[in-house]
This record gives C-alpha cells, structure tokens and sequence, in this order.
C-alpha cells in the first residue's frame, strides 16, 4: 500500500514549493523582519535615518533575494527538489525489494513474483526510453522519472500489501476446513452448532483477505498496462516539434492520476 507520503509533481506545484523556499530562505526571512523591526520603530518613535535605513534596507535585501532565489535559480531550486524526492523513493523502493521478493517466495505466489519482475522491467524501459527523447540534467526529465518512480514504489507497497494479507491466512485451510463442516453438517447439536460457526467465520476472513488481494493485484495490473501505454507514446512523440512539452505533459497525466487513484485506495 501507498503508506509513503505522495507528493504533487505538477508544474504549479513545483513552483508553488520553489516560492514558498524562495520566501523562506534567511537572506529572505532576516532582512524581511529587520524592515519590518525598522517600520514599528518609526511609529513609535517618528521617522530617522535608523528606521529608514532598517526599513527600506532590509525590504530591499528580502525582495532583491526573493527574486534572485525564485526567478533566477528558481529552475535549479526546483530541480534539486525534484532529486532530493526522488532519492527517497529510490531509497525506499530498495529497503521493500530486498524483503518482497523472499516473502512472495516463501508464501509462495507466483502472480506476485511475475509483477514484481514485470515492474522492474517496465520501469527500466519506461527510463530508457525517457532518456532518448530529453536530456537527464533537465527538470521535465527528472520529474517525469520521479512519476514512475512513484508508480514503481506504488506497485511494490501493493504486493507487500498482499503478501501480508496472504501470510495472514496461511494456516486456514480452507479444504480441511470444508471436511469438517460436512462432517458435522450431520449433527445437530449445540456444539456442532456453535463449531460450524467458529469454522464458516474462518473461511469468511480468508474469503475477505483474498479478495483484498485480488484487488490489490488487479490495481497493479493496470499500473503496469500504463506504464507500457505512456512509454509508448514518449516513444513517439517529436521532442522537435512545438507541442512536444504538452504532449509529453498530457501522457505524464495518466500516470499522476493513477497514483492519485492508488493513495486514496490506500486510504
């Protein structure tokens, strides 16, 4: 399940994060309150060349910065923060690979070890393909990888998700169980009674916890019928053309929905 934090990697709010760091920043924050020190100095006590200098230089500084910080490196802002979150996932996706794949061998599921080799090849073409239409240092670059990074993780939380679910109805047996309720169909005692109770309640929880399981594969499914379909069209799309950015944005949207679809799922 999605238990990490998802973040918005949309333009509007990468800018939105690079503003708010703009204006947080100390060459910001300090000469803002300097002048803002300097303005309830003046009411108090009238206007020198004390207040003055204090307030118009410190709004001068924290403007000049602000500006400096956003439009300037806003780009390079906005790119490190796009990396720094992407290691993160990277991070994370390698601390769930190297326990989900014993798990999902131990209890045995095939279904989940053939997603989880199909999200590592899916994900490796998705990067190849990516890297052969815009330039690896750039932002869109970047964010797009970061997308699918989110999608792969994604992936991988389900399956543990599953993996969970299945190791916690292992010692149902649901054949065994099914003997004994025939058998006991035949007595009408109190005590049969209350057992065939006690039995169906089992078969009820593992009913429930594969069908869990049924939908959290089926979720995987089509994360990775989306990933071949956006790889697909990256693949054709003419970065030499004007409309290439919107066209490579319209294609990053099916993703980005989907794992907004995922996390309320995990909700």
């Amino acid at each position: 399940m999605l238990d990490h934090k998802v973040k918005d990697l949309s333009p509007v709010a990468i800018k939105k994060t690079v503003l708010s760091n703009a204006i947080q920043m100390p060459l910001s924050v300090y000469p803002a309150a300097i002048g803002i020190l300097g303005g309830f100095y003046s009411l108090l006590f009238g206007l020198d060349m004390f207040g003055i200098s204090a307030m118009v230089g410190g709004g001068l500084i924290a403007v000049g910065n602000w500006v400096y910080e956003y439009f300037i490196r806003g780009s390079a802002h906005a790119n490190e923060f796009v990396l720094k979150y992407r290691k993160e996932l990277e991070k994370r996706r390698q601390e769930t690979l190297n326990t989900l794949e014993k798990d999902l061998q131990h209890i045995g599921s095939e279904d989940g070890l053939r997603q989880l080799r199909l999200f590592r090849e899916k994900y490796n073409n998705f990067q190849s393909v990516l890297g052969k239409k815009l330039d690896e240092t750039e932002l869109t670059y970047n964010r797009y990888l970061t997308i699918a990074e989110q999608v792969l993780l994604g992936g991988l939380d389900n399956l543990d998700a599953a993996a969970i679910s299945l190791k916690s109805i292992s010692a149902i047996k649901s054949d065994d169980i099914q003997k004994e309720l025939e058998r006991l169909s035949h007595d009408n005692s109190e005590m049969s009674r209350a057992k065939q109770n006690e039995y169906s309640t089992r078969l009820e929880l593992r009913k429930n916890q594969l069908d869990r399981v049924s939908d959290l594969m089926l979720l995987n499914e089509s994360a990775l019928t989306h990933l071949d379909h956006v790889s697909t069209k990256i693949a054709n799309i003419n970065t030499k053309q004007g409309r290439a950015l919107v066209d490579l944005e319209d294609s990053m949207d099916e993703l980005r929905h989907l794992i907004e679809r995922a996390d309320k799922y995990a909700k």
